[in-house]
């Protein structure tokens, strides 16, 4: 099996598309030929108290538009 297009456990991604759904500033858990596992931070309000949830969500390559992981502001 061939590495090709495997990204790097720690990579920021600045951006990740799929068709129903997009993902910014997110990081790589895990990478395979078979597609991306990032962990995603999001603050949930639950009863008055405000909490990090922290997920990780897997998307095959065969559902990813298109990704970004780096932008540079000239």
């Amino acid at each position: 099996m061939s590495d090709k297009g495997v990204l790097m456990v720690g990579v920021r991604i600045r951006q990740i598309v799929t068709a129903s759904n997009a993902w910014h500033d997110v990081t790589v858990q895990h990478s395979d030929s078979v597609g991306v596992v990032f962990e995603v931070q999001r603050a949930v309000s639950e009863g008055g108290q405000i909490e990090t949830v922290v997920s990780q969500i897997l998307v095959p390559w065969a559902q990813v538009q298109y990704l970004v992981l780096m932008e540079e502001r000239i």
